[in-house]
């Protein structure tokens, strides 16, 4: 069995999902205060039903990922067995061809057979050949044993394999049923709510959006703007102006994002630009999201970075080792940052201005959202910055 990298999300992702449920379906509205608390309050429990979901998926695709090396290793370990086993087949062959001849011979001993030649020179020949043939059988009998050996050992090997890839299909059934009743929940989670909770959220919502929208369109045209004046400034004033290219390749010379924080290199400017592009687009919750079509949230950061050259797993607890951990207070347009505490497993893009964008649920798609709010400053466990 497989010991998995994955960090194994415990039966209940937050404790207090149920507490307040009650109130939120029954209590009355003593005021506008009153409603944007519940309102708060509600989002922050959908927001867990969705990171319950996304931490399922997460386990289910660290495990699909886990099934392709060991079929891609089924399939090497039968090339293997196949090998040995007409090794096998070879060696018995010549072994047959050795117990036919005695047969033939009455089992009489070869020893004694070659003293009934009929004269010196048929005796020595005899003996010349019965050499040979003794050599050639011990040779074939000791071939024999080591194939033996061989395809007992590679099929051990592929029965082992076979195994592990029939508990992992189990494990990725288990995880696929967790998300899905994740999703469940928090559709009738949210159909249980008053209506005007459900109206107060669905208009919050699309306000966000909108709002989020404008401000990602102005930021990436000030930042094209920015890095066209670059390129310009840069082809003035020659090839000697300071701004210089890592052993990579990328651009570090630093220019200021719309929030007046440096930019780490270009390659950091088309990671954002690539997931601006996905606003919008919908989320997958089964788990097989297909870029750039369909989305999940390590799935997002990783092709993103992918088209800036920097190769991202699609896991989000693998792309936090795949990163220079950095303190939030110096983050960067391209930074991840990563939500693991009380088993969550969310990545986001910072990009700049105070915001985020993320693939966290099929209800919002790929959205952009503030660096800061209840469930951001809740389960933030670390930043990064990839390595470009």
């Amino acid at each position: 069995m497989r010991v998995s990298p994955v960090v194994r999300v415990s039966g209940v992702l937050v404790a207090s999902i149920a507490i307040g449920i009650a109130g939120l379906l029954h209590a009355p509205v003593s005021g506008a205060e009153d409603l944007r608390q519940q309102v708060a309050d509600a989002e922050m429990q959908l927001r867990d039903f969705e990171m319950k979901a996304q931490a399922a998926l997460e386990e289910f695709t660290g495990a699909k990922l886990y099934l392709a090396e060991v079929e891609d290793k089924l399939a090497r370990t039968q090339e293997k067995v196949d090998e040995a086993q007409a090794e096998v087949n070879a060696t018995q062959q010549d072994i047959g061809k050795f117990a036919a001849n005695a047969y033939r011979t009455g089992g009489v001993d070869p020893n004694l057979q070659i003293f009934l030649a009929d004269d010196p020179q048929e005796f020595l020949d005899q003996a010349t050949i019965l050499n040979i043939l003794a050599d050639n059988q011990s040779a074939s009998l000791r071939r024999s044993q080591t194939a033996s050996l061989r395809l007992a050992q590679a099929t051990a090997e592929l029965t082992q394999q076979q195994a592990d890839a029939e508990a992992t299909r189990v494990e990725m059934a288990q995880r696929k049923k967790a998300a899905d009743q994740a999703y469940v929940d928090m559709t009738n989670y949210l159909n249980g709510l008053r209506e005007d909770l459900r109206e107060q959220i669905e208009a919050e919502r699309r306000a966000a959006a909108e709002e989020a929208a404008r401000r990602a369109a102005a930021a990436a045209a000030a930042r094209q703007a920015e890095l066209e004046a670059a390129r310009e400034q840069q082809q003035n004033s020659g090839s000697g102006s300071g701004s210089g290219s890592g052993s990579n390749g990328s651009d570090n010379s630093g220019g200021s994002d719309w929030n007046g924080n440096t930019v780490g290199s270009d390659r950091a400017a088309i990671a954002v630009q690539a997931a601006l592009e996905q606003l919008g687009e919908p989320y997958d919750p089964t788990g097989g999201g297909q870029p750039p079509n369909t989305w999940d949230c390590s799935k997002l950061t990783g092709w993103a970075w992918g088209q800036a050259g920097v190769y991202l797993t699609p896991l989000s607890y693998t792309q936090a080792t795949q990163v220079q951990r950095i303190d939030i207070s110096e983050l960067q347009p391209g930074d991840l940052l990563f939500y693991f505490e009380g088993g969550a497993h969310h990545v986001s893009m910072y990009i700049g201005g105070g915001q985020i964008i993320e693939a966290s649920s099929p209800a919002t798609g790929v959205r952009i959202a503030d660096l800061h709010n209840s469930w951001n400053d809740t389960y933030f466990t670390m930043a990064g910055r990839p390595y470009s």
